[in-house]
């Protein structure tokens, strides 16, 4: 699985015999550090591993995550439950490993999660009932439609930065607008350029963001850090803007 990001691993063993035991683990061929984007399909793989001899080892991977934000496109070895879980097991001490793919919508929300949860339960013998785990969530993924860097500056008390006119971090995002600083004053001027003046009485950060909108009208946000110091003759203490 060196290829695959791991997001989630749940475990249960039997109350009375704790050498009866499983494991579920949950991979992704998408990494869970970067945005998916509307559209974009990715994998998930589920790995039962039994441990002990129960008669079956099941997975399950709770459909909720969904949520109107993505479809699951294919599930070939898994069984979808009328109570909201894609099922799948393992019989005996033999592993097993089935892989789903799921479908970010075109119209996915800007930020929405997609946040799966797992439970592996146990039937010891046939006809026992499940010893189930609790529901497990780690990692996932959050919808973004572009991917935006965020952008620093440092600058003196009462300093001043402008970023110029058609400032874009990403070709064929308009720039729309800014949101507010706490510390500073926020200038937008008809050409499009934003000058930011620091308050001459704050030591520290401040933030606002940027807003962009894409050929579809979708808006996107980037987020400014402000770093705000009084740097006396310090080497390197350059201001990034300004």
């Amino acid at each position: 699985m060196s290829d695959w990001y791991p997001l989630a691993r749940a475990w249960v063993t039997h109350p009375q015999a704790p050498q009866i035991g499983g494991t579920l683990e949950l991979f992704a061929d998408a990494d869970p550090a970067q945005p998916v984007a509307p559209g974009q399909e990715f994998a998930l793989t589920l790995v039962v591993t039994p441990t002990g001899g129960a008669f079956r080892t099941y997975g399950y991977l709770l459909d909720d995550f969904l949520g109107g934000v993505a479809t699951m496109v294919n599930h070939q070895g898994t069984s979808h439950l009328t109570n909201g879980r894609y099922a799948t097991y393992a019989s005996d001490a033999e592993p097993r490993t089935v892989t789903c793919r799921i479908r970010v919508g075109d119209n996915a929300a800007e930020g929405a999660v997609l946040l799966p949860r797992i439970i592996v339960g146990l039937m010891p013998a046939q006809g026992d009932k499940l010893i189930p785990s609790t529901a497990v969530s780690d990692a996932g993924f959050r919808v973004r439609r572009h991917w935006l860097p965020g952008q620093s500056m440092t600058l003196r008390p009462g300093g001043r930065a402008v970023l110029p006119a058609g400032h874009s971090p990403v070709p064929g995002l308009r720039f729309m607008g800014v949101g507010l600083a706490q510390h500073g004053m926020l200038t937008c001027r008809s050409d499009g350029s934003v000058t930011y003046q620091a308050d001459h009485d704050h030591l520290g950060y401040d933030r606002f963001e940027l807003a962009f909108e894409d050929e579809l009208g979708h808006r996107v946000w980037s987020e400014v850090t402000v770093h705000i110091g009084d740097f006396g003759v310090s080497p390197g203490a350059l201001p990034t803007y300004g």
